[in-house]
């Protein structure tokens, strides 16, 4: 638009991105490049090779913990690590139009099974994970202190009793043991299909049986869209650590577009206003708390799994 630090040069689909310094910008003396080429690698490997050869200089999403090591050991000091928590998580989204997950004792059931605590530990050496999370970023100032976030369900510190209560919940909904649902992951690798793949594995261990569907990312998306799921990952991300954009897509079916759980939940939709208008912010920050409570607790209607580390 001619606005912007930089102006507009080329684009090969697939291949770059250019663009050149703008002389007109407002900020005199910026940018301070001349301009810049982004190069479109989707594959991992070929991304850090591009890093290692010096075709590339820098790559913004995250490289895993083991690329990380591999790009430090070949370049030492000429190569900069930058890491903290990334405003992006995978989140489930839970199909309330499927039986039985229209019961929030089963919904409550699947976060209880998950031992968030030692996968944090396991998964942050092989993939872009790393803490344990609610619905803001951790150490930002409306994000949930650790010891309150333990009360909520599938927070606690005790993995055997967490799991021997939604053993006894899916048996209080007539869920059998043994009882097969299919989870729909999109074909991402990092860290789609390893959080998939635990997902997988910590529900078998109240007795259900979960088949992992790995889909391309247009029928993944479409799929979601259009409620042909019954429990599917999703992602929230935000551009700014804010309620009000992190907490926006968890709203009712009908005030957000991105509520793939296709509920309605009022109580839910006057919390999220409530806490924008909120000008006090520690009134702010009840509002958000209880907001929490009953989308991950009370009523479950999405799960959080670990947040992203970039």
């Amino acid at each position: 638009m001619g606005t912007g630090p930089f102006l507009f040069v080329e684009h090969v689909k697939g291949s770059r991105w250019v663009g050149r310094r703008n002389p007109e910008y407002w900020d005199r003396g910026k940018p301070y490049l001349d301009g810049y080429q982004a190069l479109f690698i989707r594959d991992d490997a070929d991304q850090v090779s591009a890093i290692r050869s010096g075709r590339a200089h820098i790559q913004f999403r995250g490289f895993s913990p083991a690329q990380r090591d591999d790009i430090v050991r070949a370049l030492g000091e000429r190569i900069t690590v930058q890491e903290s928590p990334w405003n992006c998580g995978l989140v489930v989204a839970i199909n309330h139009d499927k039986e039985p997950f229209h019961d929030p004792g089963v919904r409550r059931a699947l976060s209880l099974a998950l031992d968030r605590y030692r996968a944090a530990v396991a998964l942050s050496k092989t993939a872009i994970v790393e803490e344990v999370a609610g619905v803001q970023v951790p150490g930002s100032p409306f994000a949930t202190p650790p010891a309150e976030l333990m009360k909520l369900a599938g927070y606690g510190r005790d993995i055997r009793e967490s799991r021997s209560e939604a053993r006894r919940l899916l048996a209080e909904a007539g869920v059998p043991d043994g009882f097969s649902f299919v989870l729909k992951n999109r074909d991402v690798p990092m860290p789609y299909q390893h959080i998939g793949t635990w997902l997988v594995d910590e529900w078998r261990r109240i007795g259900l049986n979960v088949r992992q569907e790995i889909q391309e990312s247009g029928q993944y998306f479409k799929d979601l869209r259009t409620g042909n799921f019954e429990l599917s990952t999703d992602f929230q991300c935000g551009y700014v650590v804010d309620p009000d954009l992190d907490l926006y897509k968890f709203q009712s079916r009908g005030r957000s577009d991105a509520n793939y759980g296709r509920y309605t939940d009022p109580v839910l939709d006057d919390l999220y206003v409530r806490q924008s208008r909120s000008v006090d912010p520690q009134q702010r920050a009840r509002y958000i708390r209880a907001f929490e409570r009953r989308l991950l607790d009370q009523e479950a209607h999405y799960i959080y799994t670990l947040q992203w580390h970039v």
